[in-house]
Formats: structure tokens, C-alpha cells, sequence
């Protein structure tokens, strides 16, 4: 026997005008389901639900959760809404998944200046003249941040030419 996570999607039906407050029933359903490790979350419109079921495998933990949980629900008071989803993932591989960062590693300004080997001031002339530059994906009150993997690809495919640029000036007359 093996752990579980079971985890359903109900919505309501295209068009469907049934406005039900989900709010208590969605509390009861945490009650109902705290025996599972029950995880709920309600609002107009659908409902989600998670339970840890211990079963030989994959599918009967995937019908023995989602039973429960339906079953439960309707005694909650929830509509007998469709469920859209469903997803059965033994409880280690779901642990490992969860481990994993959700966002990619990024830098900053500094950061970026130290990867390329230039100052932040030029980090950010980079970005503002070099059409090659990576595009920031946030923009924060304390700078951008950049992913640190295109900046790396940036450095690997930058030319690059030592030394101040010339400066150009015009005789005075």
C-alpha cells in the first residue's frame, strides 16, 4: 500500500446562473474531509478539493479519493456541479515536485554586472542600447530582474570589445 494525493475540480456549467455562496460549504468540506488531510478551496463559481488516500495503486487511489471527496461534498451542500479535473499522484513523486523552485533563478542589476564583468551602471546601458539583451520579467521599485540564464546566453553570444568606446570630438573653431 502505497500514499495518495487525490485531487478534484468542480465548475459550474457554462451559463449556469446558480450563484451559490460556497464560502460554508467549503468550511464544512474541510471538516468533513479532515480525517483525509482534506485541503478545500471554494468560490463562485467551482470548488477544488484534495485527500490523501492509501491504495495498491494509482487507480483505485484515484476512484477511492474521488468518491470520498464527491461524496462528501454533496453532503456539504455543495451543487452537483461537473468535475473538471482530476489528478492522482503518489505522494512521493508529488513531495519531489513540490521541492522543485517554481521560478527561474534571477538576478539582479549587481548580480548581472557580475556575471558579465562590467559595472550595474553598464548593465543597465546593456539593456537600454543592446537589442540583443534579455528583457527583464519583473520590475521592481529596486531595479529589474533578469533571468540569470539569458544573461548567461547574453555573455556567451555578446562581442564584446575591451576598453572605453572612442569618444569623438569636433574641432573648435
Amino acid at each position: 500500500m502505497e500514499w495518495f494525493s487525490v485531487h478534484i475540480a468542480a465548475r459550474a456549467p457554462a451559463g449556469s446562473s446558480d450563484g451559490a455562496d460556497l464560502e460554508a460549504a467549503g468550511d464544512v468540506l474541510m471538516d468533513l474531509l479532515a480525517a483525509q488531510n482534506g485541503v478545500v478551496s471554494a468560490g463562485y463559481g467551482g470548488w477544488d478539493a484534495t485527500v490523501s488516500v492509501q491504495a495498491e495503486h494509482v487507480r483505485s487511489a484515484a476512484e477511492r479519493g474521488s468518491e470520498t471527496i464527491e461524496a462528501k461534498a454533496a453532503e456539504a451542500g455543495f451543487p452537483g456541479w461537473p468535475v473538471v479535473r482530476l489528478e492522482t499522484v503518489r505522494q512521493d513523486v508529488l513531495d519531489a515536485e513540490n521541492e522543485r523552485p517554481t521560478l527561474p533563478a534571477l538576478v539582479s542589476a549587481p548580480e548581472a554586472a557580475e556575471l558579465l564583468g562590467v559595472s550595474a551602471q553598464r548593465v543597465h546601458e546593456l539593456a537600454t542600447d543592446h537589442a540583443s539583451f534579455p528583457d527583464s520579467v519583473y520590475e521592481l521599485r529596486t531595479g529589474k530582474l533578469w533571468p540569470r540564464d539569458a544573461i548567461i546566453s547574453f555573455r556567451q553570444c555578446w562581442e564584446r570589445r575591451p576598453g572605453r568606446p572612442r569618444t569623438v570630438t569636433t574641432p573648435a573653431r
